[in-house]
């Protein structure tokens, strides 16, 4: 784990990475069997809690520059802007995180659900030789 990379380097590689799996999934025959699926479909229910966490952490994160005055609205001069403006913005911020990690929450145990089954399947048989000895 680089932690040597900023939070918004390490959430572009994230990005890069599901973007492949697109990519390399995009034909229905990309997997194999079902335990395929399941490893799969369990690394997606790990980025799921984890994505929740990190919803909340950047909460945390623009709190925390707004509490130590390091927020500006870019389209303004600061002679535009009122305390009232950055305030609104923030909690725009806020309510879109927030919003976005109850959806994810709800989204969870329909991952967790499907993973369980998909856990429970397996490819078909090895043909048995017809051969008699």
């Amino acid at each position: 784990m680089d932690l040597d990379r900023t939070p918004s380097e390490i959430a572009a590689s994230a990005a890069e990475e599901i973007r492949a799996l697109n990519h390399r999934t995009i034909k229905s025959d990309s997997y194999l069997t079902p335990p395929d699926l399941a490893y799969t479909a369990g690394h997606i229910t790990s980025l799921v809690q984890r994505l929740s966490q990190t919803l909340q952490q950047m909460e945390a994160g623009i709190r925390a520059l707004d509490e130590g005055n390091k927020i500006r609205l870019a389209d303004r001069h600061p002679s535009e802007v009122s305390e009232n403006d950055i305030a609104h913005a923030v909690s725009a911020v806020v309510f879109g995180l927030s919003t976005a990690r109850e959806a994810i929450g709800r989204a969870e145990p329909y991952l967790r659900e499907a993973n369980q089954v998909l856990n429970g399947l397996g490819g078909p048989w090895p043909e048995a030789d017809n051969e008699e000895d």
